[in-house]
């Protein structure tokens, strides 16, 4: 049980060491294409050098898992992340630059799935939504962090890349030496006392063969879109047209995003008191129910309303279903599912806000607004349907 604590310990550090770098960008990005004398649209090619690598390194944390085990895989991925924010420390062109984001992606995305692949099998669902919620810590302060050294060092953005680079540094080391706690944990594939045929190892060929694996890739892909969507087109869609001030739009999106840390702090004590698909069904309905009130769009305060009640009840759909999935697919098959899923996550963040966009462009925000309707009316569905194909 000690072992235990240090880990779950651990793994929370490991959680907001996750989300520091994350908002750096959005920090630093105006004195970076500054200094490089580049079009600030090219934030977007910095963003998906991260999510290519992010991809790459996410898709195949079964394969990783299963030849190194979970321990060096969290020492080698923290290095890379912190080569990665020392690389922006020292690039000297815009294509290094982004070579760098790749690099931080690749070792971004194996953290990400390799500490949900181990705590979905190891740590409770209380303790999923409690570690994602440490996300949002890292997240938060990773901005306040990069904002100090700017305002102290005469808007010097590459220390503040340096100064993050320093902390993921420690947290390699950190996973260093408890690398041996990991592997004495039983992830690492072993024989059993009763025989072998617990530790098959299963190809990514026939994990994607699986169905409910399968529903889970596109259910993972629609949420994240979902989700990020919101987050990134409530703004627009309530200043240019709904009449919605700058500042309460903005407060707003905030709120939202708050609504969606808190529930996940909240829910994690509430999914040791009920049972979680029964939980997850509820909060799904209530994602349905805050996309129509935001899309309809009678009053400002229906949109206010549609965004406090999507960020709440989703709050617990991403680390419920990852907290699940050894139980839905069984554990040979769960560390190839929690990295399918994660890559589906990152591409739906990825594309289905994009394609919302495109719907807006050419008919307008309100049919923007209805897109995030159509993939939470979407999501319900799918989730019916995996718990019919696990029965």
């Amino acid at each position: 049980m000690r072992t235990s604590g240090v880990l779950l310990f651990i793994a929370y550090l490991g959680f907001i060491s996750l989300g520091l770098p994350d908002a750096a960008h959005g920090i630093n990005w105006p004195f970076v294409r500054t200094e490089f004398s580049v079009p600030i649209g090219w934030l977007g090619l910095v963003i998906a050098g991260g999510g290519v690598g992010y991809l790459v390194s996410s898709f195949s944390v079964g394969y990783l898992l299963s030849r190194f085990g979970v321990g060096w895989l969290l020492v080698v991925s923290s290095l890379l992340v912190s080569f990665g924010l020392f690389g922006f420390y020292f690039s000297s062109t815009f294509i290094i630059f982004v070579l760098f984001a790749i690099v931080i992606g690749m070792g971004s995305g194996a953290i990400d799935a390799g500490l949900n692949a181990y705590a979905a099998e190891h740590f409770s669902a209380k303790h999923m939504n409690w570690l994602h919620a440490a996300f949002g810590v890292g997240a938060t302060a990773g901005p306040i962090i990069v904002t100090t050294v700017l305002v102290s060092f005469s808007q010097n953005w590459r220390l503040g890349y340096a100064t993050l680079a320093v902390i993921l540094f420690v947290m390699a080391m950190v996973f260093l030496f408890s690398r041996h706690l990991w592997e004495s944990d039983k992830h690492a594939p072993k024989k059993s006392e009763e025989g072998l045929d617990e530790v098959v190892v299963v190809s990514q060929r026939q994990a994607l063969k699986h169905p409910i694996i399968r529903f889970q890739i596109v259910f993972f892909f629609l949420y994240s879109g979902v989700e990020v969507g919101v987050g990134q087109w409530a703004f627009t869609v309530m200043t240019e047209s709904r009449g919605i001030s700058l500042a309460s739009a903005g407060t707003w999106v905030a709120i939202y995003w708050g609504a969606l840390a808190f529930g996940r702090a909240v829910f994690g004590f509430l999914v040791e008191r009920f049972p979680v698909d029964q939980l997850l069904r509820l909060c799904l309905a209530g994602v349905v129910l805050g996309a129509l009130s935001f899309a309809i769009n009678i009053s400002p305060y229906t949109s206010y309303l549609g965004l406090i009640i999507m960020g709440f009840s989703a709050a617990p759909i991403f680390p419920c279903m990852i907290s699940q999935t050894a139980i839905r697919v069984g554990k040979r098959y769960s560390a190839h599912a929690i990295g399918f899923q994660m890559s589906a996550a990152v591409i739906g963040a990825m594309t289905l806000p994009f394609f919302s966009g495109l719907i807006g462009g050419h008919y307008g925000l309100t049919a923007l607004s209805m897109t995030f309707l159509l993939y939470a009316l979407l999501l319900f569905g799918l989730f019916q349907r995996i718990l019919k194909r696990e029965d």
